[in-house]
């Protein structure tokens, strides 16, 4: 019984510290773009692409060969 009391009340306390770190609410009228992103050409506010999306893409082609008896760079 006394472990799952000290094992309950360090599970409180953590969660309390927890909660101290998290930052707190300024109110009605902060400002949205920390919680959500002003919307723009390339994302909408949902996140979801917008007309000027564009994503990076790129192909590599890789030759490799193993060598078994020069496994470490040496001999």
């Amino acid at each position: 019984m006394r472990f799952v009391l000290t094992v309950a009340g360090c599970l409180l306390a953590s969660c309390y510290a927890i909660a101290q770190d998290a930052p707190k609410w300024q109110g009605k009228f902060e400002q949205l773009n920390q919680a959500l992103p002003t919307p723009n050409e390339y994302r909408t506010g949902s996140g979801a692409p917008g007309p000027k999306y564009w994503q990076q893409k790129a192909d590599y082609v890789i030759n490799a060969e193993l060598n078994d008896e020069n496994i470490y760079g040496y001999r």
